[in-house]
């Protein structure tokens, strides 16, 4: 199923949060308890998603970070697969949730780049739509280098997402779905959503261009806080001193992308002194 819905220009503003989390708790609970309906699991074990963008995020590095084991490949589809189908039964007033693809042709490197967001949801109220990254974690301890590869796949969509409905916003609204094991007694999974507003920049055309060129050549990228920054708020916005990361956000965003910037940089403060408070 692939709903468009052309999305007028407006601000990045949270708001589909609780919806949101109804969705990723189910999938969650469906999960845990083993209750997978079996064209779900079947649909998981047979997909293999192949486009540019996972293409190029398989050259991507980051320090940490390490890619799913065979079962825990299973894991992740299943749990991608329960996500689609559950948000696509879900009924709302305000709300739709769609499959979609978006594609853009790079002069740089001669070729198409397209990639599917797990979900966009459609905000009917706010005339808006925001993307979804669903990111399971099989590690126990330090989820920080999942958190920081989806958050570079959601950049990518952004301006892949901009580059097709143009005159679309500077700001793109978008969530991580994070699903990771649990430390707590009784709960063998647990889920974050985490917020993240993205500004629509060249700068993430140049790194889709340079990480498709990685991919060509079979070399890899990495990406430093200081990169990882530049790519999510735009490189005339960010500035890099002694490894902390300074970021000129307006206030409202500042609100909005406090708690994820505690995961993606080690150091970091915004630039606009009245916007921001001590990260740490």
């Amino acid at each position: 199923m692939v709903v468009l819905v052309v999305v007028e220009n407006s601000p990045c503003i949270a708001g589909v949060d609780g919806f949101l989390s109804s969705i990723i708790n189910e999938v969650v609970d469906y999960l845990v308890n083993g209750d997978v309906p079996s064209r779900v699991l079947k649909s998981a074990i047979n997909r293999r998603v192949s486009n540019a963008v996972s293409r190029i995020m398989g050259v991507v590095h980051v320090k940490g970070h390490r890619w799913p084991s065979t079962i825990e490949s299973i894991l992740s589809r299943t749990a991608h697969a329960l996500l689609k189908e559950t948000a696509l039964g879900v009924r709302s007033s305000r709300f739709i949730p769609s499959l979609t693809e978006f594609c853009a042709y790079i002069d740089e490197v001669r070729a198409v780049i397209c990639g599917s967001p797990d979900l966009l949801i459609h905000d009917l109220r706010g005339k808006s739509a925001c993307l979804v990254e669903l990111r399971l974690a099989p590690t126990f301890g330090d989820y920080t280098p999942f958190i920081k590869m989806a958050a570079i796949k959601l950049a990518i969509y952004s301006w892949l997402f901009s580059n097709y409905y143009v005159g679309n916003s500077e700001w793109q609204l978008s969530y991580i779905a994070l699903i990771h094991y649990a430390k707590q007694r009784g709960n063998a999974l647990d889920a974050v959503l985490h917020p993240i507003c993205i500004r629509v920049t060249d700068t993430i055309r140049s790194f889709i261009t340079n990480a498709y060129r990685a991919w060509r050549n079979k070399s890899t990228v990495r990406v430093s806080d200081c990169r990882l920054a530049r790519l999510i708020y735009g490189r005339r916005f960010t500035r890099c001193v002694n490894e902390e990361v300074l970021i000129d956000i307006p206030r409202d965003i500042a609100s909005i992308n406090e708690a994820i910037n505690n995961k993606l940089f080690r150091k970091w403060k915004t630039l606009q002194s009245e916007t921001s408070e001590k990260p740490r």
